[in-house]
């Protein structure tokens, strides 16, 4: 039952809102891929929608494949989620139990696609807001003798929202950078909450501007979801490298209907080291030509003088 357990708690792992691809080879490759790799669909209470993926089998033999649908929810900040095992307590934000597939069940030829149609029928007393479930593909592993089967699956996030009393309320908790560099790229860290009750993914740009106040560059910030009641963590960089002097970078970004904003200022400082040096050593040189050149001027003047 340990094993058992382990081999779930492994096979939850997925990656946001990307092209989510868990699994596990077998002891024969198995090569599955699933096109779209996440849905975001909207609907009204009582609605019945209807949706196609495509999975495909670039492996060399034939495959037979069953179909799961299992809640998600946020792990983490970095994007990562975390399949809701069977039996575990339902939420507000379950879908799982809203979704059927057809087929349950198929076999691929090897080079071959198969469609696999899944309908959400909302019930007329669905809670407004964000639900989400995973859409798995799943080919049972190759059992040897004494040793424990390993599942191999892949799946593809449902994002649905169900219109209502949605609340749509992000907060942008800190956006940092390294306040001193020798050299580029600059790499910035946005970290978001989301305190309403469906996903959001805000979009907008970081703004750079030199000591003059000088725009100099302008970064677009992809709009990445937020899961309800989650954390999630944005990168972005700058990536030129022949920079020196501070800097002042401002992200704006815009979410949700009607659009709200966000905004946040960072500043930094790219100096190499070497460059330090090299103002020294100038400094050096100009005090000294000053000094000689006073010296000059005082030989000079008691020459005259005499």
């Amino acid at each position: 039952m340990r094993l058992k357990r382990l081999a779930h708690s492994l096979l939850a792992v997925l990656v946001l809102f990307g092209g989510i691809q868990l699994s596990i080879p077998s002891a024969h490759a198995d090569t599955v891929s699933i096109i779209p790799p996440k849905f975001e669909v909207f609907g009204n209470p009582g609605d019945t929608l209807t949706e196609k993926l495509k999975v495909n089998n670039s492996s060399v033999t034939e495959g037979t494949y069953q179909v799961q649908v299992e809640d998600f929810r946020a792990q983490g900040d970095d994007g990562s989620v975390d399949l809701v095992e069977d039996g575990s307590p339902r939420t507000s934000y379950s879908l799982a139990s809203w979704i059927t597939t057809e087929p349950s069940s198929f076999t691929v030829a090897a080079g071959q696609e198969k469609v696999v149609t899944f309908t959400i029928k909302i019930p007329k007393t669905g809670e407004p807001g964000g639900h989400y479930a995973s859409v798995l593909i799943k080919k049972a592993g190759q059992t040897a003798p004494g040793s424990a089967s390993v599942d191999s699956r892949i799946g593809s996030l449902v994002l649905l929202r169900v219109s209502g009393n949605v609340t749509e309320s992000l907060t942008l908790d800190s956006f940092t950078t390294d306040s001193y560099s020798q050299y580029g790229p600059v790499n910035f860290k946005l970290l978001f909450t989301n305190n309403g009750n469906v996903h959001i993914a805000p979009t907008g740009t970081i703004v750079i501007s030199n000591l003059f106040g000088q725009k100099v560059k302008e970064i677009p910030v992809s709009g990445a979801n937020v899961l309800p009641g989650a954390n999630r963590l944005v990168t972005a960089t700058w990536d030129s490298t022949n920079l020196v002097g501070r800097y002042t970078a401002t992200y704006q970004a815009t979410y949700g209907t009607p659009k709200q904003n966000l905004a946040a200022t960072v500043s930094f400082v790219v100096f190499p080291v070497y460059l330090i040096f090299v103002v020294i050593i100038v400094i050096a040189l100009v005090y000294l030509l000053i000094a000689k050149r006073k010296s000059l001027k005082r030989l000079i003047n008691n020459i005259t003088s005499d």
